[in-house]
Protein backbone atom coordinates (compact mmCIF):
# COMPACT_ATOMS: atom_id res chain seq x y z
CA UNK A 1 0.00 0.00 0.00
CA UNK A 2 1.17 3.54 -0.89
CA UNK A 3 2.66 5.49 1.80
CA UNK A 4 0.03 9.09 2.18
CA UNK A 5 2.37 12.17 3.19
CA UNK A 6 -0.01 15.26 3.79
CA UNK A 7 0.94 18.46 3.83
CA UNK A 8 2.34 20.21 6.68
CA UNK A 9 2.23 23.76 6.73
CA UNK A 10 4.90 24.74 9.37
CA UNK A 11 4.80 28.39 10.98
CA UNK A 12 7.04 30.50 12.80
CA UNK A 13 6.71 33.33 14.29
CA UNK A 14 10.12 35.70 14.74
CA UNK A 15 10.71 38.72 16.25
CA UNK A 16 14.20 40.24 16.31
CA UNK A 17 15.71 36.87 17.37
CA UNK A 18 17.66 35.81 14.06
CA UNK A 19 20.14 33.71 15.13
CA UNK A 20 17.45 31.78 17.18
CA UNK A 21 15.06 31.82 13.93
CA UNK A 22 17.63 30.52 11.78
CA UNK A 23 18.88 27.88 13.99
CA UNK A 24 15.89 26.24 13.98
CA UNK A 25 15.56 27.07 10.09
CA UNK A 26 18.87 25.26 9.82
CA UNK A 27 17.27 22.33 11.77
CA UNK A 28 14.07 21.91 9.58
CA UNK A 29 17.00 21.72 6.26
CA UNK A 30 17.58 18.27 7.97
CA UNK A 31 14.02 16.77 8.30
CA UNK A 32 13.38 13.60 6.45
CA UNK A 33 9.50 14.36 5.90
CA UNK A 34 9.01 15.02 2.34
CA UNK A 35 6.23 16.88 2.31
CA UNK A 36 5.86 20.45 3.83
CA UNK A 37 6.15 24.77 3.78
CA UNK A 38 7.64 26.89 6.01
CA UNK A 39 6.45 30.53 6.89
CA UNK A 40 7.71 32.53 9.23
CA UNK A 41 6.24 35.43 10.18
CA UNK A 42 7.84 38.63 10.96
CA UNK A 43 6.99 41.13 13.35
CA UNK A 44 8.65 44.07 12.43
CA UNK A 45 12.26 42.71 13.15
CA UNK A 46 15.04 45.02 12.55
CA UNK A 47 17.55 42.88 13.82
CA UNK A 48 18.05 41.82 10.13
CA UNK A 49 16.33 38.87 10.34
CA UNK A 50 14.58 39.41 6.88
CA UNK A 51 17.08 39.97 4.86
CA UNK A 52 19.71 36.98 6.20
CA UNK A 53 16.55 34.37 5.92
CA UNK A 54 16.02 35.19 2.43
CA UNK A 55 19.80 34.96 1.74
CA UNK A 56 19.90 31.88 3.10
CA UNK A 57 16.78 30.12 3.05
CA UNK A 58 15.73 31.84 -0.27
CA UNK A 59 12.54 29.06 -0.33
CA UNK A 60 11.02 29.45 2.83
CA UNK A 61 8.26 31.90 2.53
CA UNK A 62 7.90 35.04 4.87
CA UNK A 63 4.91 37.26 5.92
CA UNK A 64 6.31 41.04 7.20
CA UNK A 65 4.14 42.17 9.22
CA UNK A 66 4.02 46.24 9.68
CA UNK A 67 4.62 46.21 13.21
CA UNK A 68 4.73 43.53 16.36
CA UNK A 69 1.46 41.59 16.42
CA UNK A 70 2.56 39.28 19.09
CA UNK A 71 2.59 35.46 19.15
CA UNK A 72 -0.71 35.80 18.65
CA UNK A 73 -1.22 37.31 15.58
CA UNK A 74 1.76 36.29 13.73
CA UNK A 75 0.48 32.67 14.32
CA UNK A 76 -2.42 33.72 12.74
CA UNK A 77 -1.26 35.29 9.73
CA UNK A 78 0.56 32.36 8.90
CA UNK A 79 -2.38 30.44 9.29
CA UNK A 80 -4.37 32.01 7.20
CA UNK A 81 -1.63 31.74 4.66
CA UNK A 82 -0.91 27.80 5.52
CA UNK A 83 -1.77 25.07 2.60
CA UNK A 84 -1.62 22.43 4.51
CA UNK A 85 -4.20 20.02 5.82
CA UNK A 86 -1.97 19.69 9.06
CA UNK A 87 -0.38 22.87 11.16
CA UNK A 88 2.64 22.72 12.67
CA UNK A 89 3.12 25.70 15.64
CA UNK A 90 6.77 25.66 16.29
CA UNK A 91 8.62 28.23 18.22
CA UNK A 92 11.70 30.27 16.78
CA UNK A 93 13.56 29.03 20.00
CA UNK A 94 13.16 25.51 19.29
CA UNK A 95 15.74 22.90 17.11
CA UNK A 96 14.20 19.96 15.85
CA UNK A 97 15.26 16.33 15.38
CA UNK A 98 15.32 14.94 11.79
CA UNK A 99 12.03 12.78 12.11
CA UNK A 100 10.39 14.75 14.82
CA UNK A 101 7.29 15.29 12.14
CA UNK A 102 6.50 11.57 11.11
CA UNK A 103 5.21 10.28 14.42
CA UNK A 104 2.69 13.31 14.92
CA UNK A 105 1.49 12.87 11.02
CA UNK A 106 0.85 9.37 11.69
CA UNK A 107 -1.04 9.89 14.71
CA UNK A 108 -3.08 12.20 13.18
CA UNK A 109 -3.94 9.89 10.45
CA UNK A 110 -4.66 6.87 12.99
CA UNK A 111 -6.97 9.12 15.23
CA UNK A 112 -9.23 10.68 13.60
CA UNK A 113 -11.35 12.29 16.94
CA UNK A 114 -7.29 13.47 17.32
CA UNK A 115 -7.07 17.21 16.90
CA UNK A 116 -4.16 18.52 18.26
CA UNK A 117 -0.49 16.63 19.00
CA UNK A 118 2.26 17.63 20.77
CA UNK A 119 6.19 16.39 20.59
CA UNK A 120 8.37 15.66 23.33
CA UNK A 121 10.49 19.17 24.19
CA UNK A 122 13.64 19.06 25.93
CA UNK A 123 15.85 21.62 27.58
CA UNK A 124 18.00 23.13 24.88
CA UNK A 125 20.96 24.04 27.04
CA UNK A 126 20.13 21.07 29.71
CA UNK A 127 19.39 18.05 27.25
CA UNK A 128 18.17 15.61 29.85
CA UNK A 129 15.39 17.70 31.30
CA UNK A 130 12.11 17.94 29.75
CA UNK A 131 10.12 21.10 29.10
CA UNK A 132 7.14 19.42 29.26
CA UNK A 133 5.21 15.94 28.89
CA UNK A 134 1.50 17.34 29.24
CA UNK A 135 -0.44 19.50 31.28
CA UNK A 136 -3.46 19.13 32.91
CA UNK A 137 -6.33 21.18 34.06
CA UNK A 138 -7.40 22.14 37.98
CA UNK A 139 -10.43 23.04 40.20
CA UNK A 140 -9.03 26.01 40.26
CA UNK A 141 -8.77 26.93 36.24
CA UNK A 142 -4.69 26.95 36.26
CA UNK A 143 -2.76 23.71 34.51
CA UNK A 144 -0.97 21.39 36.62
CA UNK A 145 2.54 20.76 34.21
CA UNK A 146 3.08 17.22 34.22
CA UNK A 147 7.73 16.13 33.70
CA UNK A 148 8.63 20.02 33.51
CA UNK A 149 12.21 20.21 35.03
CA UNK A 150 12.07 16.70 35.27
CA UNK A 151 14.27 13.44 33.80
CA UNK A 152 13.20 11.40 30.92
CA UNK A 153 11.38 8.77 33.09
CA UNK A 154 9.64 5.28 32.11
CA UNK A 155 6.19 7.02 32.36
CA UNK A 156 6.99 9.78 29.73
CA UNK A 157 7.50 7.12 27.05
CA UNK A 158 4.00 6.60 26.26
CA UNK A 159 1.35 8.49 24.23
CA UNK A 160 -1.00 10.33 26.64
CA UNK A 161 -3.91 12.82 26.47
CA UNK A 162 -3.48 16.15 27.81
CA UNK A 163 -5.57 19.39 28.49
CA UNK A 164 -3.29 21.45 26.85
CA UNK A 165 -0.78 21.25 24.57
CA UNK A 166 2.70 22.96 24.21
CA UNK A 167 2.66 26.15 21.53
CA UNK A 168 6.47 25.41 21.22
CA UNK A 169 5.72 22.38 18.93
CA UNK A 170 2.17 21.20 18.40
CA UNK A 171 0.67 19.45 14.80
CA UNK A 172 -3.07 21.14 14.52
CA UNK A 173 -5.67 19.24 12.54
CA UNK A 174 -6.95 22.19 10.29
CA UNK A 175 -10.32 21.15 10.93
CA UNK A 176 -10.14 22.65 14.16
CA UNK A 177 -9.85 25.95 13.62
CA UNK A 178 -13.36 26.43 12.20
CA UNK A 179 -14.23 28.41 15.03
CA UNK A 180 -11.39 30.35 14.80
CA UNK A 181 -7.16 30.01 15.01
CA UNK A 182 -5.79 31.82 18.01
CA UNK A 183 -7.80 34.52 19.82
CA UNK A 184 -6.85 37.78 18.67
CA UNK A 185 -7.18 39.63 21.96
CA UNK A 186 -4.60 37.28 23.47
CA UNK A 187 -1.12 38.45 21.81
CA UNK A 188 0.69 36.00 24.02
CA UNK A 189 0.80 33.71 26.55
CA UNK A 190 -2.38 30.84 27.31
CA UNK A 191 -3.45 30.54 23.91
CA UNK A 192 -2.87 27.11 23.17
CA UNK A 193 -4.53 26.20 26.34
CA UNK A 194 -7.63 28.27 25.03
CA UNK A 195 -7.35 26.18 21.62
CA UNK A 196 -7.00 22.85 22.75
CA UNK A 197 -10.29 23.28 25.32
CA UNK A 198 -11.96 24.70 22.43
CA UNK A 199 -10.84 21.65 20.53
CA UNK A 200 -11.92 19.30 23.45
CA UNK A 201 -14.98 21.13 23.35
CA UNK A 202 -15.78 19.93 19.64
CA UNK A 203 -15.13 16.71 20.44
CA UNK A 204 -11.07 16.43 19.55
CA UNK A 205 -8.81 15.07 21.67
CA UNK A 206 -5.85 16.40 22.76
CA UNK A 207 -2.04 14.04 23.26
CA UNK A 208 1.46 14.08 23.71
CA UNK A 209 3.42 11.79 21.58
CA UNK A 210 7.10 10.67 22.77
CA UNK A 211 8.72 9.39 19.69
CA UNK A 212 8.51 13.06 17.99
CA UNK A 213 11.41 14.97 20.15
CA UNK A 214 12.37 18.62 19.60
CA UNK A 215 14.69 21.14 22.22
CA UNK A 216 13.53 24.79 23.29
CA UNK A 217 15.34 27.49 24.31
CA UNK A 218 12.90 28.03 27.19
CA UNK A 219 11.89 31.59 28.13
CA UNK A 220 14.05 32.98 24.97
CA UNK A 221 10.93 35.31 24.21
CA UNK A 222 9.74 36.22 27.68
CA UNK A 223 13.44 37.65 28.93
CA UNK A 224 12.35 40.22 26.11
CA UNK A 225 9.19 41.07 28.27
CA UNK A 226 8.88 42.90 31.53
CA UNK A 227 7.68 40.16 33.83
CA UNK A 228 4.45 42.85 34.93
CA UNK A 229 3.70 42.46 31.22
CA UNK A 230 3.83 38.50 31.58
CA UNK A 231 1.23 38.05 34.24
CA UNK A 232 -1.19 40.41 33.01
CA UNK A 233 -1.46 38.42 29.47
CA UNK A 234 -1.48 35.31 31.47
CA UNK A 235 -3.99 36.36 34.03
CA UNK A 236 -6.12 37.71 31.50
CA UNK A 237 -6.28 35.08 28.78
CA UNK A 238 -6.78 32.61 32.15
CA UNK A 239 -9.97 34.18 32.87
CA UNK A 240 -11.41 34.72 29.17
CA UNK A 241 -10.47 31.41 28.40
CA UNK A 242 -12.33 29.81 31.65
CA UNK A 243 -15.32 32.17 30.63
CA UNK A 244 -15.36 31.25 26.73
CA UNK A 245 -15.25 27.51 26.96
CA UNK A 246 -16.19 25.95 30.30
CA UNK A 247 -19.85 24.44 30.19
CA UNK A 248 -22.08 26.76 32.22
CA UNK A 249 -22.18 24.30 35.22
CA UNK A 250 -18.87 24.43 35.26
CA UNK A 251 -18.59 27.95 35.12
CA UNK A 252 -20.75 28.85 38.28
CA UNK A 253 -17.92 26.83 40.40
CA UNK A 254 -14.82 27.20 38.37
CA UNK A 255 -14.51 30.98 37.85
CA UNK A 256 -15.56 31.97 41.49
CA UNK A 257 -12.65 30.12 42.70
CA UNK A 258 -10.27 31.27 39.87
CA UNK A 259 -11.61 35.16 40.79
CA UNK A 260 -11.08 34.49 44.44
CA UNK A 261 -7.24 32.94 44.19
CA UNK A 262 -6.90 35.64 41.73
CA UNK A 263 -7.86 37.90 44.60
CA UNK A 264 -6.20 36.22 47.62
CA UNK A 265 -2.48 36.91 44.89
CA UNK A 266 -3.43 40.25 45.04
CA UNK A 267 -3.68 40.22 48.60
CA UNK A 268 -0.22 38.41 48.96
CA UNK A 269 1.84 40.49 46.30
CA UNK A 270 1.10 43.68 48.24
CA UNK A 271 1.80 42.22 51.37
CA UNK A 272 5.38 41.05 49.37
CA UNK A 273 5.67 44.72 48.55
CA UNK A 274 5.35 43.46 44.94
CA UNK A 275 2.71 45.89 44.14
CA UNK A 276 3.60 45.24 40.16
CA UNK A 277 2.13 41.81 40.87
CA UNK A 278 -1.19 42.84 42.46
CA UNK A 279 -1.33 45.47 39.50
CA UNK A 280 -1.38 43.05 36.92
CA UNK A 281 -4.22 40.67 38.12
CA UNK A 282 -6.31 44.23 39.19
CA UNK A 283 -5.96 45.19 35.23
CA UNK A 284 -5.90 41.67 34.17
CA UNK A 285 -9.84 41.34 35.89
CA UNK A 286 -11.03 44.56 35.04
CA UNK A 287 -10.11 43.92 31.51
CA UNK A 288 -12.06 41.11 31.55
CA UNK A 289 -15.27 42.91 32.78
CA UNK A 290 -14.65 45.73 29.89
CA UNK A 291 -15.01 43.09 27.40
CA UNK A 292 -17.74 40.69 29.38
CA UNK A 293 -20.43 41.26 26.64
CA UNK A 294 -17.71 40.33 23.36
CA UNK A 295 -16.51 37.37 25.07
CA UNK A 296 -20.09 35.76 26.03
CA UNK A 297 -20.94 36.60 22.27
CA UNK A 298 -18.00 34.12 21.47
CA UNK A 299 -18.73 31.70 24.44
CA UNK A 300 -21.94 30.86 22.57
CA UNK A 301 -20.23 30.47 19.36
CA UNK A 302 -17.97 27.73 20.99
CA UNK A 303 -20.94 26.06 23.12
CA UNK A 304 -22.95 26.01 19.87
CA UNK A 305 -20.21 23.38 18.70
CA UNK A 306 -20.10 21.50 21.93
CA UNK A 307 -20.12 18.05 21.45
CA UNK A 308 -19.09 16.80 24.83
CA UNK A 309 -19.57 17.47 28.50
CA UNK A 310 -16.96 18.97 31.09
CA UNK A 311 -17.55 15.90 33.25
CA UNK A 312 -15.79 13.45 30.25
CA UNK A 313 -13.33 16.23 29.93
CA UNK A 314 -12.35 16.71 33.25
CA UNK A 315 -12.33 12.92 33.93
CA UNK A 316 -9.53 12.04 31.18
CA UNK A 317 -7.46 15.77 31.97
CA UNK A 318 -8.09 17.26 34.92
CA UNK A 319 -5.81 16.23 38.12
CA UNK A 320 -5.36 17.99 41.10
CA UNK A 321 -1.96 18.34 42.03
CA UNK A 322 -0.94 18.66 46.00
CA UNK A 323 -0.57 22.01 47.88
CA UNK A 324 3.14 22.03 47.63
CA UNK A 325 2.52 22.37 43.71
CA UNK A 326 0.65 25.82 44.02
CA UNK A 327 3.29 27.02 46.97
CA UNK A 328 6.47 26.23 44.08
CA UNK A 329 4.71 27.72 41.28
CA UNK A 330 4.06 31.08 43.57
CA UNK A 331 7.56 31.01 44.61
CA UNK A 332 8.54 31.24 41.01
CA UNK A 333 6.17 33.56 40.47
CA UNK A 334 7.42 36.12 43.18
CA UNK A 335 10.92 35.52 41.75
CA UNK A 336 10.41 36.64 38.52
CA UNK A 337 8.13 39.96 39.41
CA UNK A 338 11.69 40.41 41.71
CA UNK A 339 13.54 40.53 38.59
Amino acid sequence: MEITYPKVSIIIVNFNQKQFTLNCLKSLGKITYPNYEIIVVDNNSQDGSVESITKMFPDVGQILNKSNSGYVGGNNAGIRQAKGKYLLILNNDTVVTPSFIEPLVEDLKNYPSLGIVQSKIFIMDKPKLLDNVASYLTNTGFLYHIGYLDVDKSEYQRYRETFAAKGACMLVRKEVLRLGAFDKEFWCYFEETDLCWRAWVMGYHVAFEPKSIIYHKMGATSTTMRSAFIHYHSFKNRIRTIIKNASLPTLFWMLPIHLTTCVGLVIFFMFAGQISGSLSILKAIGWNIRVFSETWKLRNKVQSKRKISDTEIFNKVMKNPPLSFYLNHLSLVRGNLSK
